[in-house]
Protein backbone atom coordinates (compact mmCIF):
# COMPACT_ATOMS: atom_id res chain seq x y z
CA UNK A 1 0.00 0.00 0.00
CA UNK A 2 1.39 3.19 -0.99
CA UNK A 3 1.64 6.44 1.67
CA UNK A 4 -1.05 8.42 -0.53
CA UNK A 5 -4.02 5.27 0.28
CA UNK A 6 -2.75 4.36 3.87
CA UNK A 7 -3.40 8.44 4.66
CA UNK A 8 -6.49 7.97 3.24
CA UNK A 9 -7.50 4.90 4.81
CA UNK A 10 -6.18 6.72 7.96
CA UNK A 11 -8.38 9.52 7.23
CA UNK A 12 -11.56 7.67 6.48
CA UNK A 13 -11.22 6.13 9.77
CA UNK A 14 -10.54 8.85 11.93
CA UNK A 15 -13.48 10.80 10.61
CA UNK A 16 -16.01 7.85 10.61
CA UNK A 17 -14.85 7.43 14.17
CA UNK A 18 -16.58 10.22 14.91
CA UNK A 19 -20.06 8.87 13.55
CA UNK A 20 -21.74 7.93 16.71
CA UNK A 21 -24.21 10.24 18.78
CA UNK A 22 -22.80 10.00 22.86
CA UNK A 23 -23.94 11.16 25.45
CA UNK A 24 -21.95 11.12 28.94
CA UNK A 25 -23.43 9.64 32.13
CA UNK A 26 -22.48 13.19 33.94
CA UNK A 27 -26.01 15.72 33.96
CA UNK A 28 -28.32 12.23 32.88
CA UNK A 29 -29.64 11.48 36.06
CA UNK A 30 -31.93 13.69 37.44
CA UNK A 31 -32.28 13.63 41.57
CA UNK A 32 -34.81 16.58 41.38
CA UNK A 33 -37.59 14.36 42.94
CA UNK A 34 -38.70 16.37 45.94
CA UNK A 35 -38.57 19.83 46.39
CA UNK A 36 -38.57 19.81 50.27
CA UNK A 37 -35.85 17.05 50.01
CA UNK A 38 -33.93 19.79 47.58
CA UNK A 39 -33.95 22.08 50.62
CA UNK A 40 -31.71 19.05 52.12
CA UNK A 41 -29.16 18.57 49.40
CA UNK A 42 -31.14 15.33 48.99
CA UNK A 43 -29.13 13.85 52.08
CA UNK A 44 -30.52 11.03 53.89
CA UNK A 45 -33.80 10.77 52.15
CA UNK A 46 -34.40 7.09 52.38
CA UNK A 47 -35.09 7.59 56.07
CA UNK A 48 -36.12 11.21 56.69
CA UNK A 49 -39.92 10.64 56.34
CA UNK A 50 -41.15 13.93 56.72
CA UNK A 51 -43.39 14.25 53.65
CA UNK A 52 -44.84 11.52 51.33
CA UNK A 53 -41.79 12.13 48.50
CA UNK A 54 -39.96 9.05 50.71
CA UNK A 55 -42.12 6.74 49.26
CA UNK A 56 -40.46 7.07 46.00
CA UNK A 57 -36.61 7.00 47.80
CA UNK A 58 -37.90 3.80 50.58
CA UNK A 59 -41.00 2.34 50.45
CA UNK A 60 -40.06 0.73 53.48
CA UNK A 61 -40.66 4.01 55.01
CA UNK A 62 -44.17 4.34 54.18
CA UNK A 63 -44.73 2.67 57.35
CA UNK A 64 -43.38 5.48 59.51
CA UNK A 65 -46.96 7.55 58.62
CA UNK A 66 -49.85 7.23 60.79
CA UNK A 67 -51.97 9.37 58.57
CA UNK A 68 -52.45 9.68 54.55
CA UNK A 69 -50.18 12.62 53.23
CA UNK A 70 -50.34 14.28 49.92
CA UNK A 71 -47.14 16.11 48.22
CA UNK A 72 -47.03 18.33 45.06
CA UNK A 73 -44.23 20.45 43.57
CA UNK A 74 -41.75 21.35 40.60
CA UNK A 75 -37.94 22.06 40.38
CA UNK A 76 -36.69 24.83 37.84
CA UNK A 77 -33.81 23.65 36.02
CA UNK A 78 -31.80 26.80 34.78
CA UNK A 79 -28.25 25.25 33.46
CA UNK A 80 -25.78 27.52 32.12
CA UNK A 81 -23.36 25.30 29.78
CA UNK A 82 -20.52 27.13 27.85
CA UNK A 83 -18.16 25.09 25.65
CA UNK A 84 -14.81 26.10 24.58
CA UNK A 85 -12.58 23.91 21.95
CA UNK A 86 -11.08 23.61 18.53
CA UNK A 87 -11.35 20.50 15.78
CA UNK A 88 -8.25 17.92 16.18
CA UNK A 89 -9.67 17.71 12.38
CA UNK A 90 -9.82 20.93 10.95
CA UNK A 91 -8.65 23.27 14.06
CA UNK A 92 -11.99 25.31 13.54
CA UNK A 93 -13.28 26.94 16.57
CA UNK A 94 -15.98 24.60 18.56
CA UNK A 95 -16.71 27.29 20.73
CA UNK A 96 -20.54 26.96 21.81
CA UNK A 97 -22.74 28.90 24.33
CA UNK A 98 -25.76 28.15 26.50
CA UNK A 99 -26.15 24.46 24.71
CA UNK A 100 -27.95 23.57 27.41
CA UNK A 101 -32.25 24.62 28.02
CA UNK A 102 -33.73 25.04 31.03
CA UNK A 103 -36.60 22.56 32.44
CA UNK A 104 -39.32 22.19 34.80
CA UNK A 105 -39.47 18.54 36.64
CA UNK A 106 -42.66 17.94 38.32
CA UNK A 107 -43.45 15.57 41.31
CA UNK A 108 -46.31 14.04 42.63
CA UNK A 109 -46.45 11.74 45.94
CA UNK A 110 -49.35 10.46 48.22
CA UNK A 111 -48.76 8.16 50.92
CA UNK A 112 -51.99 5.83 52.55
CA UNK A 113 -51.46 3.55 56.14
CA UNK A 114 -54.06 1.17 55.71
CA UNK A 115 -53.37 -0.27 59.50
CA UNK A 116 -50.45 -0.64 61.89
CA UNK A 117 -48.75 -3.29 59.56
CA UNK A 118 -49.42 -1.91 56.36
CA UNK A 119 -49.07 1.45 53.99
CA UNK A 120 -49.46 2.04 50.21
CA UNK A 121 -47.71 4.65 48.34
CA UNK A 122 -47.68 6.26 44.47
CA UNK A 123 -45.24 8.70 43.23
CA UNK A 124 -45.03 10.25 39.69
CA UNK A 125 -41.26 12.08 39.10
CA UNK A 126 -38.65 12.24 36.28
CA UNK A 127 -35.53 10.07 37.41
CA UNK A 128 -33.46 10.88 33.90
CA UNK A 129 -33.55 13.23 31.75
CA UNK A 130 -30.73 15.23 29.23
CA UNK A 131 -31.62 18.32 26.70
CA UNK A 132 -28.52 19.69 25.33
CA UNK A 133 -28.68 22.02 21.66
CA UNK A 134 -26.36 23.19 18.91
CA UNK A 135 -26.41 25.20 16.35
CA UNK A 136 -27.21 23.14 13.49
CA UNK A 137 -24.13 24.25 11.44
CA UNK A 138 -22.01 23.38 14.18
CA UNK A 139 -18.77 21.94 13.10
CA UNK A 140 -18.79 19.62 15.30
CA UNK A 141 -22.34 18.60 14.11
CA UNK A 142 -22.00 14.75 14.04
CA UNK A 143 -21.34 14.88 17.94
CA UNK A 144 -23.21 18.09 18.78
CA UNK A 145 -26.49 18.36 17.08
CA UNK A 146 -29.64 17.79 19.33
CA UNK A 147 -30.58 15.76 22.27
CA UNK A 148 -33.54 15.91 24.24
CA UNK A 149 -34.66 12.74 26.28
CA UNK A 150 -37.21 13.63 29.27
CA UNK A 151 -38.73 10.73 31.05
CA UNK A 152 -41.52 10.30 33.68
CA UNK A 153 -41.54 7.82 36.26
CA UNK A 154 -44.82 6.04 37.82
CA UNK A 155 -44.07 3.99 41.11
CA UNK A 156 -46.56 1.78 42.77
CA UNK A 157 -45.31 0.90 46.08
CA UNK A 158 -46.33 -0.48 49.47
CA UNK A 159 -44.33 -1.08 53.18
CA UNK A 160 -44.85 -3.37 55.86
CA UNK A 161 -43.96 -3.35 59.19
CA UNK A 162 -42.26 -6.39 60.84
CA UNK A 163 -41.85 -5.12 64.30
CA UNK A 164 -40.95 -1.75 65.91
CA UNK A 165 -38.10 -1.59 64.61
CA UNK A 166 -38.08 -2.81 61.24
CA UNK A 167 -39.85 -2.14 58.00
CA UNK A 168 -39.66 -3.82 54.45
CA UNK A 169 -41.12 -2.37 51.41
CA UNK A 170 -41.33 -2.74 47.71
CA UNK A 171 -42.23 -0.96 44.41
CA UNK A 172 -43.06 -1.23 41.00
CA UNK A 173 -41.96 0.95 38.24
CA UNK A 174 -43.00 1.57 35.05
CA UNK A 175 -40.96 4.59 32.97
CA UNK A 176 -42.14 6.13 30.02
CA UNK A 177 -39.18 7.97 28.29
CA UNK A 178 -39.63 10.26 24.84
CA UNK A 179 -36.51 11.03 22.84
CA UNK A 180 -35.32 13.20 19.91
CA UNK A 181 -31.47 13.00 18.65
CA UNK A 182 -30.52 14.32 16.22
CA UNK A 183 -26.64 15.23 14.57
CA UNK A 184 -25.95 17.27 11.95
CA UNK A 185 -22.91 16.54 9.19
CA UNK A 186 -20.85 20.03 10.48
CA UNK A 187 -17.68 20.03 9.15
CA UNK A 188 -17.03 16.05 8.58
CA UNK A 189 -18.71 15.92 5.05
CA UNK A 190 -16.28 18.77 3.77
CA UNK A 191 -13.22 17.23 5.18
CA UNK A 192 -13.99 13.95 4.19
CA UNK A 193 -15.20 14.50 0.90
CA UNK A 194 -12.03 16.75 0.32
CA UNK A 195 -9.88 13.46 1.37
CA UNK A 196 -11.16 11.11 -0.65
CA UNK A 197 -11.75 13.36 -3.60
CA UNK A 198 -7.87 12.78 -3.71
CA UNK A 199 -8.29 9.14 -4.31
CA UNK A 200 -6.91 7.38 -7.20
CA UNK A 201 -9.98 5.13 -7.96
CA UNK A 202 -13.15 7.60 -9.04
CA UNK A 203 -15.47 5.86 -7.67
CA UNK A 204 -13.70 7.19 -4.47
CA UNK A 205 -13.91 10.58 -6.13
CA UNK A 206 -16.92 10.83 -7.02
CA UNK A 207 -18.10 10.10 -3.57
CA UNK A 208 -16.08 12.79 -2.36
CA UNK A 209 -17.65 15.38 -5.01
CA UNK A 210 -21.18 14.68 -3.20
CA UNK A 211 -19.90 14.36 0.55
CA UNK A 212 -18.16 18.02 -0.44
CA UNK A 213 -21.53 19.10 -1.61
CA UNK A 214 -23.54 18.46 1.75
CA UNK A 215 -24.14 21.58 3.94
CA UNK A 216 -23.04 21.39 7.55
CA UNK A 217 -26.14 21.80 8.73
CA UNK A 218 -27.93 18.64 6.85
CA UNK A 219 -29.14 15.84 8.70
CA UNK A 220 -26.68 13.03 9.48
CA UNK A 221 -29.03 11.24 11.15
CA UNK A 222 -32.15 11.95 13.58
CA UNK A 223 -34.25 9.67 15.51
CA UNK A 224 -37.92 10.95 17.40
CA UNK A 225 -39.74 8.09 19.18
CA UNK A 226 -41.60 7.00 22.66
CA UNK A 227 -41.41 3.97 24.54
CA UNK A 228 -41.93 2.42 28.20
CA UNK A 229 -39.90 0.46 30.41
CA UNK A 230 -40.10 -1.55 33.51
CA UNK A 231 -38.26 -2.13 36.65
CA UNK A 232 -38.44 -1.98 40.44
CA UNK A 233 -37.65 -0.89 43.59
CA UNK A 234 -37.00 -2.24 47.34
CA UNK A 235 -36.43 -0.64 50.74
CA UNK A 236 -35.12 -1.61 54.69
CA UNK A 237 -35.31 0.46 57.27
CA UNK A 238 -34.58 0.11 60.76
CA UNK A 239 -35.52 2.19 63.49
CA UNK A 240 -33.08 2.29 66.71
CA UNK A 241 -35.64 4.41 68.45
CA UNK A 242 -37.20 7.80 67.57
CA UNK A 243 -34.13 9.63 67.22
CA UNK A 244 -32.17 6.88 65.11
CA UNK A 245 -32.44 4.88 62.12
CA UNK A 246 -31.05 3.65 58.83
CA UNK A 247 -32.08 2.39 55.29
CA UNK A 248 -31.19 0.52 52.62
CA UNK A 249 -32.43 0.74 49.30
CA UNK A 250 -32.22 -0.56 45.74
CA UNK A 251 -33.51 0.62 42.57
CA UNK A 252 -33.39 -2.03 39.22
CA UNK A 253 -32.21 -0.78 36.41
CA UNK A 254 -34.57 -0.11 33.18
CA UNK A 255 -34.60 -0.92 29.75
CA UNK A 256 -36.09 0.98 27.15
CA UNK A 257 -36.00 0.41 24.14
CA UNK A 258 -37.64 2.16 20.91
CA UNK A 259 -38.43 0.14 18.32
CA UNK A 260 -40.36 1.97 16.20
CA UNK A 261 -38.93 5.44 16.09
CA UNK A 262 -39.30 8.21 13.23
CA UNK A 263 -35.47 8.13 11.42
CA UNK A 264 -34.35 10.51 8.92
CA UNK A 265 -31.43 11.56 7.64
CA UNK A 266 -30.60 14.25 4.68
CA UNK A 267 -27.14 11.97 3.22
CA UNK A 268 -28.14 9.52 0.23
CA UNK A 269 -28.60 5.95 0.77
CA UNK A 270 -24.89 4.82 -0.65
CA UNK A 271 -23.79 1.52 -0.46
CA UNK A 272 -20.00 2.75 -0.26
CA UNK A 273 -21.31 4.85 3.15
CA UNK A 274 -23.30 1.94 4.39
CA UNK A 275 -20.27 0.54 4.39
CA UNK A 276 -18.99 2.74 6.85
CA UNK A 277 -21.78 2.41 9.31
CA UNK A 278 -23.64 5.96 7.93
CA UNK A 279 -27.09 5.36 6.59
CA UNK A 280 -28.81 7.80 4.67
CA UNK A 281 -32.76 8.22 3.57
CA UNK A 282 -32.18 11.16 1.25
CA UNK A 283 -34.99 12.58 3.75
CA UNK A 284 -37.05 9.95 3.58
CA UNK A 285 -38.75 8.73 7.17
CA UNK A 286 -38.10 5.30 7.93
CA UNK A 287 -38.39 3.28 11.15
CA UNK A 288 -35.49 3.45 13.76
CA UNK A 289 -34.64 2.11 17.18
CA UNK A 290 -32.66 3.13 20.02
CA UNK A 291 -31.89 1.14 23.11
CA UNK A 292 -31.60 3.12 26.76
CA UNK A 293 -30.27 1.36 29.50
CA UNK A 294 -30.98 2.68 32.84
CA UNK A 295 -28.68 1.93 35.47
CA UNK A 296 -29.71 0.35 39.03
CA UNK A 297 -28.39 2.57 42.32
CA UNK A 298 -27.85 1.10 45.94
CA UNK A 299 -28.18 3.79 48.67
CA UNK A 300 -27.66 3.29 52.44
CA UNK A 301 -29.20 6.51 54.42
CA UNK A 302 -29.04 7.50 58.00
CA UNK A 303 -30.59 10.49 60.61
CA UNK A 304 -29.81 11.02 63.60
CA UNK A 305 -31.77 13.65 65.94
CA UNK A 306 -28.69 15.02 68.45
CA UNK A 307 -31.13 17.42 69.64
CA UNK A 308 -34.73 18.98 70.06
CA UNK A 309 -34.13 21.26 67.09
CA UNK A 310 -31.10 19.45 65.58
CA UNK A 311 -30.59 16.26 63.43
CA UNK A 312 -27.75 14.91 61.44
CA UNK A 313 -28.21 12.95 57.96
CA UNK A 314 -26.38 11.58 55.37
CA UNK A 315 -26.06 8.99 52.57
CA UNK A 316 -24.13 7.01 50.53
CA UNK A 317 -25.21 6.10 47.11
CA UNK A 318 -23.77 3.62 44.08
CA UNK A 319 -25.19 4.45 40.62
CA UNK A 320 -24.14 1.46 38.13
CA UNK A 321 -23.13 3.62 34.87
CA UNK A 322 -21.34 1.27 33.15
CA UNK A 323 -24.90 0.42 31.94
CA UNK A 324 -25.50 3.30 30.49
CA UNK A 325 -22.93 3.81 27.08
CA UNK A 326 -24.34 6.00 24.53
CA UNK A 327 -27.21 6.90 22.73
CA UNK A 328 -27.03 5.54 19.27
CA UNK A 329 -29.71 5.93 17.11
CA UNK A 330 -29.94 3.65 13.81
CA UNK A 331 -32.53 2.32 11.56
CA UNK A 332 -34.66 -0.64 12.53
CA UNK A 333 -33.15 -3.11 10.33
CA UNK A 334 -29.43 -2.86 11.77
Amino acid sequence: MNRKNLFTRTALAAIVGTLSSYASAAGFQLNEYSTSALGRAFSGEGVIADDASVGSRNPAALTMFDRPEFSVGAIHINPSVDIKGKSPLSGASTNAGDIAPSALVPNIHFVAPINDKWAIGASGTTNFGLATDFKKDYPAGLIGGKTDLKTMNLNLSAGYRVNKQFSVGLGLNALYADAEITRHVGEAGKLLGGTLSQHPDPNYQGLGRYLSSLSPSDRFAQLKGDAWGFGWNAGLLYEFDEDNRISFTYRSKVKVKFKDGDYQSDIRSLPALEGMGVIGTNGDTIKGKLDLNLPEIWEFAAYHRVAPKWAVHYNLAYTSWSEFKELRATRKSD
